[in-house]
């Protein structure tokens, strides 16, 4: 029983932080049909710039930045994310959704995607750093874990990192599905010249996607950061999972979004807690057992067509 919990908070935690990016890969689609192959290195950008601003470029522990110097570099961070992702749009994604041309958009992300790494990677050339956690998570109960007997922990990171992710997730999809300016993007995504003939500002509601996009991916990152030592590597791999959910969920509504990455976070805690496999297998089973459907649901595709 007490394994099973562990399985379920930790693979839930990490799951929910998929399902943010997996939202906000969903957000994109359903607007334009991209697929925003740069948002991973967003999420890496986020937390680097939180990093360099609160605490620089060397290595920092947990204890040496304060909430102030923390929220200082969050907000950067965000900012960094909002206005790099607006440039993304602008420059590879929009004059090539003009033309129709899918190459481009395709090589324009993946593009930027390289370049964000390549600063990133001379920025910071260390194998890991260390994420701040102003909160102090880590000092609570004994060490920052719960025991849950017979040997069996948990972080208290997890629920706080479920709860968090929770409470975003209900907000992006409120947003999304209530309000006035969810009502205009669902418009502009159903149809973008009727959408612009009723004077709503299309090119502008694109703009701002986007950049919603990368600072919600952010986010998530910023929750997950202090868990484990992070590289400019993380985002990217945390874009890939977030990905899957989104395919998973097919690109669908927010709370669909976030349940695929909730189910994918645990299957990826349940592969590790199995001794035959292991943890070294937690990134790679997940990962297959998606592309094995992805390709059995393309194949029923193409016998029915046939």
């Amino acid at each position: 029983m007490a394994l099973l919990l562990q399985v379920l908070l930790t693979g839930l935690a990490a799951g929910a932080v998929y399902g943010l990016v997996a939202i906000s890969f969903s957000l994109i689609h359903r607007l334009t049909g991209v697929v925003h192959f740069a948002l991973g290195e967003l999420i890496s950008l986020v937390v680097f710039v939180t990093l360099a601003v609160a605490g620089g470029t060397g290595p920092v522990t947990r204890a040496d930045v304060g909430g102030a110097a923390f929220a200082g570099g969050l907000a950067a961070g965000l900012a960094a994310a909002v206005a790099v992702g607006t440039a993304i749009y602008v420059a590879a994604v929009r004059p090539f959704l003009a033309r129709g041309w899918a190459l481009g958009w395709i090589g324009g992300t993946v593009a930027a995607a390289f370049a964000i790494r390549g600063v990133l990677r001379a920025v910071f050339p260390r194998a890991s750093y260390v994420f701040p956690d102003p909160v102090g998570l880590d000092r609570l109960a004994d060490g920052g874990v719960l025991g849950l007997g017979g040997g069996v922990t948990v972080p208290v990171r997890a629920p706080v990192i479920l709860l968090a992710a929770v409470l975003l997730a209900a907000a992006a999809a409120w947003v999304l599905e209530r309000s006035a300016l969810g009502r205009a993007l669902r418009a502009t995504s159903d149809d973008p010249l009727g959408a612009a003939v009723v004077g709503l500002p299309v090119a502008a509601l694109l703009v701002g996607a986007f950049a919603a996009a990368g600072a919600l991916a952010g986010l998530a990152a910023i929750l997950q950061g202090p868990a484990a030592p992070i590289s400019t590597d993380t985002g990217a791999l945390l874009g890939l999972k977030g990905l899957v959910a989104a395919l998973i969920a097919r690109f669908g509504r927010p709370w669909a979004a976030f349940a695929a990455g909730l189910a994918l976070g645990l299957v990826e805690a349940s592969v590790g807690s199995i001794d035959l496999l292991g943890a070294a297998y937690r990134d790679v089973v997940p990962l297959a057992l998606v592309v094995a459907a992805l390709l059995a649901v393309r194949r029923g595709r193409i016998v029915e067509s046939a």
